[in-house]
């Protein structure tokens, strides 16, 4: 392995001592979760409480060392606390998952900011409500699903979206 890989991944191992250390002082739970290094795209990490794993961006890591190992981990094992202290019915960056990053030392910050480099551009197709004038681009994943049964329905009017045409 890289040597400025191991590197940004032994900054990331402390970070998680020191955040595991208060959660067990200010929560009293004891969680230790798997790291990897795999997550690519737009998200910079993802926390998955059933499998107490934390999925991290690398090529964010490189460029953005300082803000990700402050902002990003900590971000990520708040949802992993939050879930484990308040249960699963928690909204993912509801007033749970906040309090609990405001105790771990963090600001409650529901997306990053970075400059990401795209993994894939998603065809969209058009669908529309039952609101005047509505329109909403679907992307291609949501559209094969609607295509399986699946129903999205609009906020609005509660009527279900019906595809228009391809953009």
């Amino acid at each position: 392995m890289d040597e400025s890989i191991e590197k940004l991944e032994l900054l990331v191992s402390d970070k998680l001592k020191e955040l595991r250390v208060k959660t067990r002082e200010l929560f009293e739970v004891k969680i230790d979760p798997t790291i990897s290094f795999d997550l690519r795209g737009q998200a910079a990490g993802q926390a998955n409480y059933r499998h107490n794993v934390i999925r991290l961006n690398r090529e964010l890591l490189e460029k953005y060392t300082a803000d990700f190992i402050d902002q990003t981990v900590p971000h990520e094992f708040a949802h992993l606390v939050a879930y484990r202290v308040y249960g699963s019915r928690i909204k993912p960056h509801g007033k749970e998952w906040k309090s609990v990053v405001l105790a771990l030392g963090t600001k409650p910050v529901r997306t990053h900011s970075y400059e990401v480099t795209p993994t894939r551009r998603l065809k969209r197709f058009r669908y529309q409500c039952d609101c005047p004038d509505s329109s909403y681009e679907i992307t291609s994943v949501r559209h094969n699903r609607i295509l399986r049964g699946h129903i999205y329905l609009c906020k609005k009017c509660g009527g279900s979206l019906r595809h228009q045409a391809n953009l």
